[in-house]
This record gives structure tokens, sequence and C-alpha cells, in this order.
């Protein structure tokens, strides 16, 4: 039975939410990083790299303290204030052709530790020890970890009322994303929610495996009771209907000493390769991955793995790697190798004749959306999947509701 609970989160004023909310640190380039931090003084950004012209001679406990008092500044300005009894939050983004609803919540890191909150990849202990340290330290958590709900647990017509009034904030972003809040008072509401979410045997993390782990070795660490925070993570519950799953495709630069017509040879070796009139207009089907290269574009019959019922050693991209990207292509490690680039489907097929056409890549591969039937067996397995093997949304942004760590 999943545990989950209102809190009293730090939120930005209704005037500024647009302003201070920010995608995940990492998404920023450099060069982006420094023009938001220049442009926006309200940005959530200036409390996660609260000193962007250090020398990097500061200690980690250092720079988490940074972010503390910065954190600080910030409700001493009076940009972030703290609700003042626990709610949840009916959180959604729109765009045109896409809808993403959720809660958003407190779930108990015990759940994660049992396996009632499952996993689909693996994680970096000196990670987990990372964000551990920034939590402890910081003592508050801006990035929820988004959790999927599978089959139906009727969530939307539980909240239907609530999505007809005037939302806590409403604002859209750069990329045409609308973000709507609510926040949940009502106790019947509540009451409602908890229990449409215990009614699921597991919920599935997908994304933020790291901050998931890092939140439950601060539990244990503390040795904390289910009353202290500490004893839960901030998480997004979406409904499996409002999990949209996209592909990440492969680009190579290398052909490792072959031409293209080599290449397609050795393709042709592989499996059944045809090629396609132009530039595709939907996903490949299952065992088909779609290939780009100087010549035009083919697709290509993938093999069925033999001798295994392995979840993850079925999907196409695992697949893809056993036999084109190893032994064709030679490489052994997607995480570590130099000559392979990911890019989101939400690119689509054109984002990769483009590499193709301007000598970014010398091949690149296009590849189904991974199901979640998919996702959710591999978990159950307990297996992992590829590396970028989905581009998930809802993409959360951080700072709109912020979980505190201490009473």
């Amino acid at each position: 039975m999943i545990r989950i609970r209102p809190f009293r989160a730090w939120r930005p004023t209704p005037d500024k939410a647009h302003l201070v909310g920010s995608r995940s640190y990492v998404s920023y380039s450099p060069e982006q990083l420094r023009e938001k931090l220049a442009g926006n003084p309200y940005s959530y950004l200036h409390i996660i790299h609260p000193d962007p012209d250090g020398d990097g001679s500061r200690s980690r406990h250092e720079r988490f303290m940074q972010v503390r008092r910065k954190f600080q500044e910030f409700v001493d300005e009076g940009w972030i204030v703290q609700d003042e009894r626990p709610a949840m939050y009916l959180y959604e983004q729109s765009r045109k052709g896409l809808l993403s609803r959720g809660v958003i919540a407190a779930v108990h890191v015990g759940d994660y530790r049992c396996g009632r909150v499952k996993v689909h990849e693996h994680t970096l202990s000196a990670r987990e020890e990372l964000f551990k340290h920034y939590l402890d330290v910081t003592g508050v958590n801006a990035e929820p970890v988004l959790l999927a709900a599978p089959g139906t647990i009727d969530l939307d017509a539980a909240i239907a009322p609530l999505c007809a009034t005037r939302p806590d904030f409403d604002f859209s972003t750069t990329d045409r994303v609308r973000h709507r809040l609510w926040c949940i008072h009502d106790e019947g509401l509540l009451r409602t929610i908890d229990e449409r979410i215990k009614t699921c045997e597991a919920l599935y993390i997908a994304d933020g495996h790291h901050r998931m782990a890092s939140s439950a070795r601060l539990a244990e660490k503390y040795g904390v009771m289910d009353h202290d925070p500490k004893s839960w993570c901030l998480a997004l519950i979406v409904p499996e209907e409002h999990l949209h799953i996209h592909n990440f495709d492969r680009a190579v630069t290398s052909l490792g000493g072959m031409d293209t017509d080599e290449l397609l040879a050795a393709l042709a070796q592989v499996g059944p390769l045809h090629p396609l009139e132009g530039t595709p207009d939907t996903p490949p089907k299952k065992g088909t991955v779609h290939v780009c290269t100087r010549k035009g574009w083919y697709a290509l019959g993938l093999p069925l793995p033999m001798g295994t019922n392995d979840p993850a050693a079925l999907l196409d991209a695992s697949v893809l790697s056993d036999t084109v990207l190893g032994p064709v292509l030679g490489i052994r490690d997607l995480r570590t190798d130099p000559h392979v680039k990911f890019v989101p489907g939400t690119s689509g097929p054109q984002a990769l004749e483009a590499m193709i056409r301007n000598g970014e890549a010398a091949v690149a591969f296009s590849l189904r959306p991974v199901s979640f039937a998919e996702l959710r067996a591999v978990a159950d397995s307990g297996g992992c999947m590829p590396p970028k093997s989905t581009y998930i949304e809802p993409k959360l942004r951080s700072g709109l509701t912020v979980y505190p760590l201490e009473h």
C-alpha cells in the first residue's frame, strides 16, 4: 500500500511563479545558464547555482551552505512563502496535442526500499551520496521525482471539479508549455486522492531515480520515523495515461573506417534492409529501426533475441546495441563512448537528417518509443533499461513546490 501525505510547501508568490520556476540545472549549457542568471533575478537557478563565478575552490559542504543561504534570501525578500497548512498540489502541463496532469505529494521512502516504488535503471552510489548531502545541508527538496501509476486510478474524475476553478498558478514558458497548479486543502478530496493511490500495488519511477535513492539514504542516516519530513520524498504522481514516453535516438559520429556503402552492406547482414521513400513520418514498428545515412533513409529489421525472456534484452534499443552499435560500429559502452550522441525523439527525424547533412553524424538510428508496458515489465523483473531509452514528459520545473526537510 503506497503511503502519501500532504505537506506545507514553500512556493513562489503567484506574480513570480513564471519567473522562479526553472528547468533542471543540468539541462542548461554554460552559456544558457549565464544568460538565465543575468536576465532573471527571480529564477530558482540563483538558488541552485548561487556562485556562478566561483573558482571551484569551495568544498562541497560550503557550496551547499551557499544554496541554503540563497534560499533564505528568497524567503526574506518575500519571493517564496510557505503555505500555512499542509496540502497536496494538482499540477498540469499542456501544449499542442499533449496534456499531463498529476498530484504533487510526499511519498514515503519506505515504499521505495520495500519495492513498492519500482525502478528501471541503476543508480550510482557516488551520486546518491552527493544528493543526500545536498538535501541534508540545504534542508529543502525542490525537484519532484516523477512517478507513474499503472492502469486507471480514475484520478481525473476526482479532480475534475477542481480543474474547473481558478488555479493558484497559471503561466506559459518559452517552450510553449502551459503550467497550472492548484492547492488542495479540501479534506474530502485529499482522502479521495489518498484512497485512489492506495489502490496501486506499485508506482514506477519515470524520472528521478537518484533523487529517490538519495531521499531514502537521508532517512536511513538519521533513522527517522514516519512523522519526520526526512522519511518522505517530494513526488509528482501521474496516472499512466498522463505519462508521455518518447524515443531517444542515437547519432553516431564515426563509421569506424567504413564508407556508407560498406555500412549498408554490413547492416544488410544484420537483418532485412529496405530503402524508404523520403523522411519517415511515423515511428518504426516493433523490431525495426529507421536508419538515416548520407544516401537516405532505410528500415532495418532487427533480429529477434534468442534464448532470453529478459524484458530489458528484448527492447529495440538493446537489440540495436547488441547487433549493430557494438559488432558493426565498435560502440561497447553507450555511457562513455564519445562517438554517440543522443537526440530526443521530440526533435523529429528532421533533426537526424540535419546532423547527417552538416557532418555532425555519419549515421543515425531512430527508434520506436518504449511503451509503458515495456517499462513496467523491466521494472517488475528487477532489470535495467539501456542508457537513454526514454525521453519522458512532463518535464518538471524546480522551485514551484519546495518540500521542507526540517520541522
